[in-house]
Order: C-alpha cells, then sequence, then structure tokens
C-alpha cells in the first residue's frame, strides 16, 4: 500500500512549530541581551518573583512580568507560587556558560539577529547583489562573536590533543597564525592557553580589528599578540608557524579559486610538521541529507545569511578534497563535540 504521506492536521503543526520556536528564540535573546537570565540565575534556588527582579534590573515591573511569562511557557524558567522563577535545569550552562561546548546562547543572539537578513532576501531574491555585514546591525558583530567563542576551546581542549607533536611545540614556546581573527577571542584564547607561544591574527574587516585590538588590551597580552589588517589572499608567509586555525572563515575568502589560494598560502605559512585546523559549517554533500538532522536543517536557514552577506558554501566532502588537492598530509575529520561545526586536522609534510 502507497504511503498516504503527511495529513493536513500533521503539517499544520508543523507550521505552529515553527511559529513557536521564532517566538521562543526572541524571548531567549531578549533575556540573554538584557541580562533577565542572568539576574534569575543569580537568585540560584531560592527563586526570585517579578518585582523584585524589575527593581534589580531596573525594568519595568508590566514588561518583565510579560517577559517571565513567556519565558516560563517556553520552559527556560521554573516557575512556582512561593519562590516565583528560576533557571530550568541546566539552562544556565547552555544559555549563559561560553566556556560549555554545547552553549547555545551566542546562536540564540545570532538567530535573531537575522532578522534583517530575512526581511532583505525578498529585495535581493531578483538581483542576486549582496549586503555586506558591515552594513547590518553592529548587533551581529556581537553575536557573531559570542556565538563563536567555544569554538577556539575546543580546538585547544578536543582537537590540538589529536596531533600530539603540534600540541607539544605550542607548549614549550611555538608560533600561532589565526586567519579571520574576527573580534579576537580566539587569539586571546590560544595566547592564555599557551602562555609560551606567541599568537598572529588576521583580520581585514574594519570594525572586527577594533574589537580583537581591545580585546587584547583588555587582556594583557600586547607583547605576545597582535592582529594585523590582511586579507587571506594577500598573505604572505613561508614557514613561520606551527600551527594555523581558520574557524568558520574559509568560506568568506571568496570562491573554489579563493579557497584553493589561501589553503595553498597557509601550506606554506606552516613549518614542516605543522598542522592547520580548518573549523567549517556543517553542510551535507546531498540536498536530500538536509531533513536528516536538525543541524543540516539549520544550516539551510543560515545559508540565507552567507549567501547574502557574499559567502560561500563548502560541504564536507569537497572541504576534504580542497585540503588534498593543496598538499597537505594526513588530512582527517577531527573528533569533537560541537555538532555545528566540521572541524579537520591537515599537516604539512618534509
Amino acid at each position: 500500500m502507497a504511503d498516504a504521506g503527511p495529513t493536513k492536521q500533521s503539517q499544520w503543526q508543523k507550521l505552529i512549530d515553527y511559529i513557536l520556536g521564532y517566538q521562543a528564540t526572541w524571548i531567549a535573546d531578549i533575556g540573554v541581551k538584557t541580562g533577565l537570565f542572568q539576574a534569575i540565575a543569580d537568585a540560584g534556588s531560592s527563586g526570585i518573583h517579578e518585582e523584585p527582579l524589575a527593581r534589580k534590573l531596573s525594568f519595568d515591573a508590566r514588561y518583565t512580568g510579560v517577559w517571565c511569562r513567556g519565558a516560563y511557557a517556553f520552559q527556560f524558567l521554573d516557575w512556582d507560587r512561593a519562590k516565583g522563577y528560576r533557571l530550568a535545569p541546566h539552562m544556565q550552562s547552555l544559555l549563559l556558560n561560553e566556556e560549555d561546548t554545547q552553549f547555545l546562547g551566542g546562536r540564540i543572539q545570532f538567530n535573531a539577529a537575522l532578522y534583517q537578513d530575512f526581511q532583505a532576501f525578498p529585495k535581493y531574491l531578483p538581483t542576486g547583489e549582496t549586503w555586506p555585514r558591515s552594513d547590518h546591525d553592529p548587533w551581529l558583530l556581537e553575536a557573531l562573536k559570542n556565538m563563536t567563542k567555544p569554538d577556539c576551546a575546543v580546538i585547544t581542549d578536543h582537537v590540538l590533543p589529536q596531533a600530539p607533536g603540534t600540541l607539544a611545540r605550542l607548549k614549550e614556546g611555538g608560533i600561532i597564525l589565526d586567519i579571520g581573527a574576527g573580534a579576537g577571542f580566539a587569539i586571546v584564547h590560544y595566547a592564555t592557553r599557551f602562555p609560551a607561544s606567541r599568537v598572529v591574527g588576521l583580520e581585514n574587516d574594519d570594525a572586527s580589528l577594533d574589537l580583537a585590538r581591545a580585546a587584547i588590551q583588555e587582556a594583557g597580552l600586547a607583547g605576545r599578540v597582535q592582529v594585523r589588517n590582511a586579507d587571506a589572499n594577500s598573505m604572505d608567509y613561508d614557514s613561520a608557524f606551527d600551527l594555523v586555525t581558520m574557524n568558520v572563515t574559509l568560506h568568506e575568502v571568496g570562491g573554489p579559486l579563493a579557497y584553493r589560494n589561501v589553503l595553498s598560502k597557509a601550506l606554506r605559512a606552516l613549518r614542516v610538521g605543522g598542522v592547520l585546523v580548518v573549523s567549517e559549517l556543517p553542510y551535507p554533500d546531498s540536498t536530500a541529507s538536509y531533513r536528516d538532522n536538525p543541524v543540516y536543517q539549520m544550516m539551510a536557514g543560515v545559508q540565507l545569511h552567507e549567501a547574502l552577506v557574499g559567502c560561500g558554501m563548502i560541504t564536507q566532502g569537497q572541504l576534504r578534497d580542497l585540503l588534498v588537492e593543496a598538499g597537505f598530509r594526513n588530512v582527517r575529520v577531527a573528533d569533537q563535540p560541537l555538532a555545528t561545526r566540521f572541524m579537520m586536522l591537515a599537516e604539512k609534510g618534509g
């Protein structure tokens, strides 16, 4: 008997779930951005009622109550009459702890920030023109920084142990190049984790450069860490680094020719035995796979933003092929806990 397919009711429920997800994302974004989640976390198991919460943050009591009820409805918060509101189990770690590999607070902020792209996409659909991130709401850059914060800890704590020779070099005092340093969180993290090593970051976006330089100064690392205004396509290093990292950067350097150019230059920049870590969005290799995994579904939605700002798309299989074509050896998928990343290790042979 032939499959009758989905019912009208099941399709209706699917659309309702999408609407609910949209509302939940915005309620969570408000809670992260305004400090409401943090204030409730600070109250601990004792809980806090609406009016004391509003007073603590100097917010309007009525609006605070509206938000609290929404956050309770979507199960970000628990509530009882005696204690008021508390964070639901694991929400403190998932929404507020940037060191947790399952941290989603930044991703919620990022997806809320995409409202501009979803609004603008119909306008650009007929022309195929791009809309640079620099012309977006500055909050988008802040959201991107927060969303990628767990990545560098995953690279140092989970990926680099799979390249023990390079890890030993960095502990003794090596040199790291981070291509696409963004707001500088990663280069500060690398320098902190490997205090005997020096770190160089490359970034060509002015707003991100300002954030990165401020982060270096604030961390007191100006003598050991620097960020340079440079395009990855034009970098010119020869056997200078023990580790090169590219975290969600390669797809932003241009098209396939640029990918090959940058990877070739990254290979040249490494010392013999040095390692490249490439972290990319986990796009599947076939259209049929987009329904197989919630993360792939998420990538399909994110691609509207990536395309609109002029970025390319590299599937998992394509990334493997690009690294092999560039001349890297021992190219392999890194074992790591982030479902929203696809990370590969590759080495420079002698």
